[in-house]
């Protein structure tokens, strides 16, 4: 989930060492820059799902528009429909919500891939619903209901440096270690903005500058 990064950019200034102001010299955890196939939470996913295992990349599908419509299947699948096509990128076992619709909002798992005209659901999901509303069909991570090693926190990437801390904490035995990663642990949590680079101002001065 996080990378451990090691080091600082080192820089000569008058025949001297110095180290950049705006690098942090030491181990850090850093967010990497490749893409993850368990990459973290997509924001806005429910926060009663603590554990997911969905790429991050294949849970970018939307598909909106007046052209959707639901079919109660009877004692068959339940069916979606799209006039405009835009649910060729889903595929079996992909978990969407449903957003819009007069009676039909919610999380369904897809069971039949029809192509990017339709869709099928569980038996008993749907309700009949023509086409004219404006419906917004998205996919979302699936939850891990016994999360193992491959599975990752449904938090953002700064919340999940928190969650680090608050582990290393717990496994401390001095409690002044255990009191310092506590006190990055409510750092992450109070600060958004922590995980961002941050940017050091420096003012010049000549040597013989009094302060």
């Amino acid at each position: 989930m996080w990378q451990l990064q090691s080091g600082a950019a080192v820089d000569t200034l008058g025949g001297y060492k110095i180290k950049l102001p705006d690098d942090t010299y030491g181990n850090q955890l850093v967010y990497p820059d490749e893409d993850i196939t368990d990459g973290v939470r997509v924001e806005y996913t429910s926060l009663d799902e603590p554990f997911v295992a969905e790429a991050l990349e294949t849970t970018t599908v939307v598909a909106s528009g007046t052209g959707i419509e639901f079919i109660d299947g009877g004692g068959f699948a339940d069916r979606i429909t799209d006039t405009a096509g835009g649910l060729g990128d889903l595929a079996v076992d992909d978990k969407i919500r449903i957003i819009g619709s007069a009676s039909n909002d919610g999380d369904y798992t897809i069971t039949v891939d029809g192509g990017a005209g339709s869709i099928s659901v569980a038996t008993g999901s749907l309700t009949d619903e023509d086409p004219g509303e404006s419906i917004i069909i998205y996919q979302i991570p699936k939850e891990v209901a016994s999360p193992d090693e491959t599975s990752h926190v449904n938090l953002n990437r700064m919340l999940s440096l928190a969650v680090v801390c608050y582990v290393m904490a717990q496994l401390a035995v001095d409690p002044k270690e255990q009191g310092y990663y506590m006190n990055l642990f409510w750092r992450k949590v109070g600060d958004s903005e922590s995980n961002k680079r941050q940017v050091a101002t420096i003012m010049v001065s000549s040597p013989y500058a009094i302060k």
